[in-house]
């Protein structure tokens, strides 16, 4: 699969390259080596000193050459199972949350093990928060049901982190099929470990040292 880069020397450049001919998802992704219209691409998002991010699309038009006022690329128009990646970033380049009804989503993929009636599951996380996360997965777990989670993230840097969690919400269509969780706590100190461990990914992540195997 091709992957095309956008690199963004400042935020607010974000807003340039959105191409609304390509939808509301959609990206203008400069360059004179562009894939032909119709095929499935990744395009890597990179902030210079800031986060990288890694988004799945399909390209609707190609420009194979430019001036000026029209510069050579393609409009990609991003899969809507990357919406919460695009929220994130949006919420980033405009300084803050996009709902402030509810806490971001740090759209990273973490190794999750966890139990679940038919034995031991192993699958990933779309997102995560101080609160939950949610879990792509085939197999569902019940709504209300409890599950003990060892979180993982990729490389030596990171501990695996146990945490016990309640099933909120189940996605059972689409190619983002998976369940939403709530972290639950026993004590101030188990939150605490939570929140710094999400804090440091985020960190990790907005300073662009994580390794693609987390962005993918």
């Amino acid at each position: 699969m091709p992957r095309l880069k956008l690199h963004l020397v400042d935020k607010a450049d974000f807003a340039r390259y959105q191409d609304a001919s390509s939808g509301s998802q959609g990206l203008f992704v400069p360059g004179t080596d562009s894939p032909t219209v119709g095929e499935t691409v990744t395009v890597e998002v990179v902030f210079q000193g800031g986060p990288r991010m890694i988004l799945r699309g399909r390209v609707t038009w190609r420009r194979t050459t430019g001036d000026a006022r029209a510069r050579a690329g393609v409009g990609v128009v991003i899969d809507g199972a990357e919406k919460p990646k695009l929220e994130y970033i949006q919420g980033y380049v405009r300084g803050g949350l996009m709902d402030m009804r509810e806490r971001r989503r740090i759209p990273v993929r973490l190794r999750v093990a966890y139990s679940s009636p038919r034995g031991r599951r192993i699958n990933f996380t779309r997102d995560i928060n101080e609160e939950g996360a949610f879990v792509r997965a085939a197999e569902l777990l019940d709504i209300g049901s409890r599950t003990q989670l060892v979180i993982t993230p990729p490389g030596e840097k990171y501990r695996p982190l146990e945490i016990q969690a309640s099933v909120t919400r189940q996605q059972a269509d689409g190619a983002d099929r998976g369940m939403g969780v709530r972290f639950l706590f026993a004590t101030d100190e188990e939150r605490e470990r939570l929140n710094a461990f999400v804090q440091r990914l985020e960190s990790d992540y907005l300073d662009g040292g994580l390794p693609d195997e987390a962005l993918i």
